[in-house]
C-alpha cells in the first residue's frame, strides 16, 4: 500500500535537518507498508481482484484500459534466472525493472506474477531448495547502472509467486544476492548495496532466522560498502562466504572500486565474518564474483576486477571502458561503438594521439592492421601492441581514409584488470591462475561467475561476452555466446544436464541444449525498456521508441489481422542504446533518430539508408560537446524541416540536419567539478517550442536550470532562481510550452539521482517570472515527463517511474490513470495528434496505449438542471481483416488490436433506474443499428460499441462487455448517431465510420 502524501506548494526540505526530517518520514511510510503486510496484507492474485471488481464500482479512471503493445521482437534486461528443483519446466526470470515471471512449461507462455507490489526492479530472486514453492525476491536491480532503479527490500511468497508478502529492508535499495539455506526454508541471507546516489541505508549481509519476520545486521564495512555476493557450502550450510563491494555514483561520476571490495567467510551460519586476504589483492578493487565448486565445497573461485594502477614495460594493458559508454585506448583516443563502426569521442592532451593531430569526432577503421568494428577487435589490436610500438592509425570520413603514426611510450600505466583467483582450502590461501585479463567490462555492471556442476573446472564468467574456462581459470575463451545478445546477467546450468542452460541479458533470455554451442532466443517476454517515443501519421499509425542496449524500433499501434500486433509486425531502424526518436508528419518514411551521447542519424524506412546528422565540432582539437546519455532531439511543429539539438549548447538545423547552427551559449551551469568527472554532465535534457511562436524556446538541463529565449537564441534568459525550490542537483526531466496560452510553461525535475524520490512539478503563468508547484497530490515518484490535453486545457498527464496520473483540474488533485497497467517506470508519453490515443513508452515492458482520450479532452461534470453528458464520440476505420494465422502454437506473443469499434462515453448526475437508461445507435437513415447496454450508476461511463455485434457495457475493463440487444444490421461505413436516452432526456453524437483506405489501393491495383 503506498500512501498518497500532498506535498507543499512553496519552499521545499533542502537543509541537512529538513532531508533527514523527510527521510525518516520515508522510513515511517515504509514501516506503516511493513507492518501492513505483516498483519496479513497480501497482494491478491487475479482472480481475486477480479471477484472485487464484480462487487466494487469503477471508478471513473479505470473505466480507461491500457493496451500492452509490448513488443517482444527483442527482449530487456535480465538479471536472474531460477528454476524449481523439482521441475526444469518451471522457470522464474527476474527483470531489472519488468518485474518477476514465470513458465510453467519451459518457456512456452509466461505470466507476470511479481508486477503490482511497490516496485518492479528485480536484483535477485531464490528458491527455498528444501520448499520450492517458498521464493524470496530481493528488488532494487543491483547493476549500478544509470537506469538501475531501486526498489524496497524483500519479498516472500509461499504459493509459488501467487502472493506476497513485503519483509522489510526498505532502505536497501538494490540487492544483489539472496541465499537461502539448503534444509530450512525460513534461514535466508541478503547481500544488499544500499543506496546508489547517496551514502547509508542498509548496506551489507543480512539475516533472518525466521523467515524474515526479523533481520541480522551481521556484516558492515562502511556507509558507501554494500554486499555483492553470496554463496554457501552445500557441504556445511554453517560455512558462508560473501563479497562486498564499494561504490560511489552521482549523476556526473562513478567510482566503481574501493578498498572496502573484498572476500568475507562466516563459519556460524552468516553471524560473524572475517575478510580473506592471503594471496588476494588490496586496494581498489571492483565488483567481485564469487562460487563454490558444488562437488568440492574446500574448491573456491573469485573473479576479481584490479583496479589498482601499474606502470608496465611489457604490455599496454586493455582498453578501459568509461563510464560515458567509450572506450579509452592507451595512446590516448576515446572511442564508441554505433553499429559497427568505431567513433572517436575524445583526444586526450598531451597522449600519444594528441602529438600525431589525430582530429575527433572521426571514425576509426584500423588499428594497425585490424579493422574495427567490436569491442573485440580492439581486444585483438591491443594485444598485438607493446609500450614503445609504432603503430598506424586509419580514420574514415565520407569513405576517405587518412592515415596517422603513432608511437607509444616506453611505459604505459594502466589498471591492472580482471583477475581470477581460486582457493583448494576453504579461502585459507588463493592463487591467481589467469593470464590475460577477464571479467565484465565495466565490471559494475557485471560480477557474475558459475560453475558447471558437473565439472568444477569449467567455469562461465558473463560480461559483455560470456567468458569460458575449461582449465579451472587458467585460460579464458570469449565465444560462450557469440551468435546472441550481448551484456550477459544471469546463467542457469542445469544439475541434471550440464548441457542444458537458461542465459538472461540485455537482449532477453536465451536457451542452449548443446552446452552453448548453439543458443534459441525465447522472444515471447515483453520487456522493452523504453527511454524515449514518437509516433507517425501512417493509417493505422505507428509508434516507434529508443530502447535500452537494444536500438530503436517502430511497429503499428494495430494490425489489420485480428489476432494483432505479432513480433514480426516490427523494424528496427537504429542501433546502440536508443533514445529520441521523430518521425516527419507529411512523409513517414524519414526519421530521425540517436543512439547514447549525442550519435544522431537520419533514417529512410524502406531503403534502410542512414546518414549520421551529429552537429559537427567547430573546432575538431577542442574540448567536444557535452551531449547526455539520452540527448534531446525535437522536430519544429511549424516546419518539420526544423529540427533542434541539446548538447550543452542548442543547435538547429533548416534541412533536418544537412547543416546546423550553434543557436546558444552553454546554457547549463558549466561547473568545472561536475564536467571533470567521468560522465558527461551539465548539459540539455529537454526541449520544447512554443506553438504560438516558431522562435520560443525553453529548455531544461540535467544541472537544474530553465533557459528561455524569446528570439530564437540570440538572447537567453535564465528562469532557474524563480522556482519555489533549489533546483541544484535535480534533473530536469520535461519542460513544455503551452499549447493552450502562450504565456504558460510547465517543468518537471527527478530527484532520482539524489535519492530523492519526491514529485516535482511547477507551472508558470507569466513566462517564468513566477512559478508555482501543481504537485499536487502526487505520490512520493520522481517525475519523468508531463504532456497537456490537446483539447482540455485543465488536463494533464505525467509519466512517474511507477506509473501514468492525470489531472482534470489544473494539477489540485492527480489520479492513477487505467487499468492493466502495472507499476512500471513511464519514460515517456505521447498524444497522438491525430487519433488522440495516449501512448506510454515504459522503461519496463514496452509501450502501452490507452485507445481514444476523447471523453478526458471533453471532461466536465453534468450541468445544473439537467440528468446527463453525452460526451463527443471519435469516428474511426472499418477495418477490413486479413488473417495471418499459420498455426504459430501458444509460444507466440501477440498484442491484442484497438477495438474495432467506438467507444461511447456519458455522466449521469444520479442513478436511474435501469431501464431507464438506454443507449441505441442509429445509421443515416435513422434505423436502429445497434441497442447497446448502458449503466445507469451515477458517475462517469466508458462502453465500447464493437461492430461485431457484441455490446458495452461499462466492465470488461473497456473491452468486449456484456452485449447489447435489438437490432443487428450490417455496420457499414457512413455517418452514425449515438442517442443516450435517460428518462425523458435524449442527448445525441453523431460519428463517422470510415472504409480502411487499403480497399481503395486494392480496387486500384484490380484496375
Amino acid at each position: 500500500m503506498l500512501a498518497i502524501v500532498a506535498m507543499p506548494t512553496g519552499a521545499w526540505a533542502q537543509s541537512p535537518a529538513e532531508l533527514e526530517e523527510l527521510e525518516r518520514e520515508l522510513q515511517e511510510q515504509s514501516l506503516g507498508e511493513a507492518q501492513e503486510a505483516e498483519e496479513g496484507e497480501a497482494t491478491t492474485d487475479a482472480g481475486e481482484a477480479q471477484a472485487e471488481e464484480e462487487t466494487q464500482p469503477l471508478a471513473w479512471n479505470e473505466r480507461f484500459t491500457w493496451r500492452h503493445l509490448g513488443p517482444t521482437v527483442f527482449g530487456g534486461r535480465i538479471v536472474d534466472i531460477d528454476v524449481d528443483p523439482r521441475t526444469a519446466s518451471t522457470i522464474y526470470v527476474a527483470s531489472g525493472s519488468g518485474g518477476l515471471w514465470k513458465s510453467v512449461n519451459r518457456g512456452t507462455t509466461w505470466e507476470c506474477v511479481f508486477q503490482n507490489e511497490s516496485t518492479t526492479s528485480i536484483g535477485d530472486i531464490a528458491i527455498a531448495p528444501s520448499q520450492p514453492e517458498t521464493i524470496y525476491v530481493g528488488t532494487g536491480e543491483a547493476n549500478n547502472q544509470r537506469s538501475s532503479y531501486w526498489g524496497n527490500g524483500v519479498y516472500r511468497s509461499d504459493d509459488g509467486g501467487a502472493t506476497w508478502r513485503h519483509l522489510g529492508l526498505e532502505q536497501s535499495h538494490h540487492i544483489a544476492r539472496i541465499v537461502v539455506s539448503p534444509t530450512d526454508p525460513n534461514q535466508v541471507f541478503v547481500a544488499a548495496m544500499g543506496p546508489l546516489y547517496s551514502r547509508g541505508g542498509e548496506r551489507g549481509v543480512f539475516r533472518s532466522l525466521d523467515g524474515g519476520q526479523t533481520w541480522e545486521h551481521t556484516l558492515s564495512v562502511g556507509d558507501q560498502v554494500g554486499a555483492t555476493d553470496l554463496v554457501i557450502d552445500p557441504a556445511n550450510p554453517q560455512v558462508m562466504y560473501a563479497a562486498t563491494y564499494e561504490r560511489w555514483r552521482k549523476a556526473w561520476h562513478f567510482d566503481g572500486a574501493g578498498p572496502g571490495s573484498g572476500v568475507w567467510r562466516s563459519s556460524d551460519a552468516g553471524a560473524t565474518w572475517t575478510r580473506l586476504t592471503n594471496g588476494l589483492p588490496a586496494g581498489d578493487l571492483g565488483r567481485i564474483g564469487l562460487a563454490i565448486s558444488p562437488t568440492d565445497s574446500k574448491l573456491l573461485y573469485a573473479m576479481v576486477p584490479n583496479a589498482n594502477l601499474v606502470t608496465d614495460a611489457n604490455s599496454v594493458g586493455q582498453g578501459e571502458p568509461q563510464e560515458d559508454g567509450s572506450i579509452k585506448l592507451p595512446f590516448g583516443v576515446s572511442i564508441k561503438f554505433e553499429e559497427s563502426r568505431a567513433m572517436i569521442t575524445a583526444i586526450a592532451q598531451g597522449s600519444a594521439a594528441a602529438q600525431a593531430r589525430v582530429p575527433n569526432q572521426r571514425h576509426l577503421a584500423k588499428i594497425g592492421e585490424v579493422a574495427i568494428a567490436s569491442p573485440e577487435d580492439v581486444t585483438l589490436a591491443l594485444g598485438g601492441l607493446r609500450p614503445g610500438d609504432r603503430f598506424r592509425l586509419t580514420l574514415r570520413r565520407d569513405d576517405q581514409d587518412e592515415t596517422f603514426d603513432l608511437t607509444l611510450p616506453n611505459e604505459v600505466t594502466h589498471e591492472i584488470g580482471g583477475e581470477f583467483y581460486r582457493s583448494y582450502d576453504a579461502g585459507d590461501t588463493w592463487q591467481k591462475v589467469n593470464e590475460d585479463s577477464v571479467g565484465g567490462e565495466p565490471d559494475y555492471y557485471y560480477g557474475q561467475l558459475r560453475v558447471d556442476p558437473n565439472s568444477p573446472d569449467r567455469l562461465w564468467v558473463l560480461g559483455v561476452p560470456v567468458m569460458v574456462s575449461s582449465d579451472g581459470g587458467k585460460k579464458w575463451s570469449r565465444d560462450g555466446a557469440t551468435s546472441i545478445h550481448v551484456d550477459h546477467h544471469a546463467l542457469w546450468i542445469n544439475p541434471s544436464d550440464s548441457r542444458h542452460m537458461l542465459l538472461g541479458n540485455d537482449g532477453g533470455l536465451h536457451v542452449t541444449y548443446d552446452g552453448g554451442a548453439t543458443w534459441g532466443h525465447i522472444n515471447n517476454l515483453p520487456l522493452a525498456q523504453f527511454y524515449a517515443i514518437g509516433v507517425d501519421m501512417q493509417v493505422p499509425y505507428h509508434v516507434y521508441g529508443g530502447t535500452q542496449d537494444n536500438g530503436t524500433w517502430g511497429g503499428p499501434n494495430r494490425s489489420r489481422n485480428p489476432r494483432g500486433v505479432s513480433a514480426n509486425d516490427w523494424y528496427r531502424v537504429g542501433g546502440g542504446d536508443g533514445f529520441y526518436v521523430q518521425v516527419d508528419p507529411k512523409n513517414s518514411d524519414i526519421m530521425l533518430g540517436e543512439s547514447q551521447f549525442g550519435f544522431l542519424y537520419r533514417r529512410h524506412r524502406p531503403t534502410g539508408q542512414s546518414r549520421g546528422i551529429r552537429p559537427p565540432q567547430s573546432d575538431e582539437y577542442a574540448l567536444p560537446d557535452r551531449y547526455n546519455w539520452n540527448s534531446p532531439l525535437l522536430m519544429s511543429q511549424h516546419d518539420e524541416r526544423v529540427i533542434y539539438y541539446g548538447s550543452n549548447r542548442l543547435f538547429r538545423s533548416y534541412n533536418q540536419g544537412d547543416n546546423w547552427e550553434v543557436i546558444s551559449p552553454d546554457l547549463s551551469t558549466n561547473n568545472a567539478e561536475r564536467i571533470a568527472g567521468n560522465v558527461p554532465h551539465c548539459t540539455i535534457t529537454t526541449i520544447a517550442e512554443s506553438p504560438f511562436e516558431r522562435n520560443e524556446l525553453l529548455v531544461g538541463t540535467d544541472d537544474g536550470l530553465l533557459q528561455w529565449t524569446r528570439d530564437g537564441g540570440a538572447t537567453w534568459e535564465d528562469v532557474t532562481g524563480n522556482l519555489p525550490f533549489r533546483a541544484g542537483s535535480w534533473w530536469c526531466s520535461r519542460v513544455v510550452l503551452s499549447k493552450h496560452d502562450k504565456d504558460t510553461a510547465y517543468a518537471t525535475f527527478t530527484g532520482y539521482r539524489e535519492d530523492d524520490f519526491r514529485p516535482f512539478v511547477f507551472r508558470t503563468k507569466d513566462h517564468g517570472a513566477t512559478w508555482e508547484s501543481i504537485s499536487g497530490d502526487l505520490p512520493i515518484e520522481p517525475i519523468n515527463v508531463l504532456v497537456e490535453d490537446l483539447k482540455n486545457p485543465q488536463a494533464f498527464y505525467v509519466g512517474t517511474e511507477f506509473g501514468v496520473y492525470v489531472s482534470l483540474d489544473a494539477g489540485v488533485h492527480w489520479t492513477r490513470l487505467g487499468r492493466d497497467m502495472p507499476r512500471i517506470a513511464i519514460h515517456d508519453l505521447v498524444i497522438h495528434p491525430r487519433e488522440h490515443d495516449l501512448i506510454a513508452g515504459s522503461h519496463a515492458q514496452g509501450f502501452f496505449v490507452i485507445d481514444d482520450i476523447t471523453a478526458i479532452e471533453n471532461w466536465g461534470e453534468v450541468e445544473a438542471e439537467k440528468v446527463a453528458r453525452l460526451a463527443p464520440i471519435r469516428g474511426t476505420i472499418r477495418w477490413q481483416g486479413i488473417s495471418a494465422d499459420i498455426g504459430s502454437g501458444n509460444g507466440y506473443w501477440i498484442a491484442r488490436n484497438s477495438i474495432d469499434g467506438v467507444y461511447i462515453s456519458y455522466w449521469l448526475e444520479s442513478s436511474q433506474e435501469r431501464d431507464a437508461v438506454q443507449l441505441e445507435i442509429l445509421n443515416e437513415a435513422g434505423e436502429v443499428v445497434r441497442r447497446v447496454a448502458a449503466e445507469p450508476e451515477a458517475g462517469f461511463h466508458r462502453i465500447a460499441w464493437e461492430f461485431d455485434g457484441r455490446g458495452g457495457g461499462g466492465r470488461g475493463r473497456g473491452r468486449r462487455g456484456g452485449g447489447g440487444g435489438g437490432p443487428n444490421r450490417p455496420v457499414t461505413p457512413g455517418r452514425y448517431t449515438a442517442v443516450l436516452k435517460v428518462g425523458e432526456t435524449v442527448l445525441e453524437q453523431a460519428f463517422e465510420i470510415e472504409e480502411d483506405p487499403i480497399l481503395g489501393t486494392l480496387r486500384g491495383s484490380a484496375r
